[in-house]
């Protein structure tokens, strides 16, 4: 097997790996991991879900509060939990927007509520 050199600019990168017995990650009851980078990682990556465009500041506070309020809730016990909530949240906050967007009168065609929910029911 081949040996490939390492340039300056191609330097393996340095991974730390931690045990569980190491470390109790403080943000476990969001992601479920004894890592802390994970726990924010996944809480990063469902709050970047959210639809807030054109949320006021105020609105936004409590939507991210109330994301993380629900990935607490759920009370993931691991890593794979942590993804399936985060995953449940942001289908449920698409879901949510789509159901809204329905409901607005300029939508170009009519039954689009009806085709939504079948698409809803048919995936679930």
């Amino acid at each position: 097997m081949k040996k490939q050199a390492t340039s300056a600019t191609n330097e393996p990168k340095r991974v730390a790996v931690v045990g569980k017995k190491k470390s109790e990650g403080k943000l476990k009851v969001i992601g479920g991991s004894h890592s802390d980078k994970w726990n924010q990682v996944l809480a990063n990556q469902t709050m970047q879900a959210l639809w807030i465009k054109n949320a006021d500041n105020d609105e936004q506070q409590k939507l991210i509060d109330a994301t993380v309020a629900a990935l607490a809730g759920i009370e993931p016990n691991d890593e794979l939990e942590g993804m399936m909530a985060a995953q449940l949240l942001a289908s449920h906050n698409a879901s949510m927007e789509c159901y809204r967007r329905a409901m607005l009168g300029s939508q170009p065609f009519e039954g689009r509520r009806e085709k939504l929910s079948h698409l809803h029911l048919s995936i679930a």
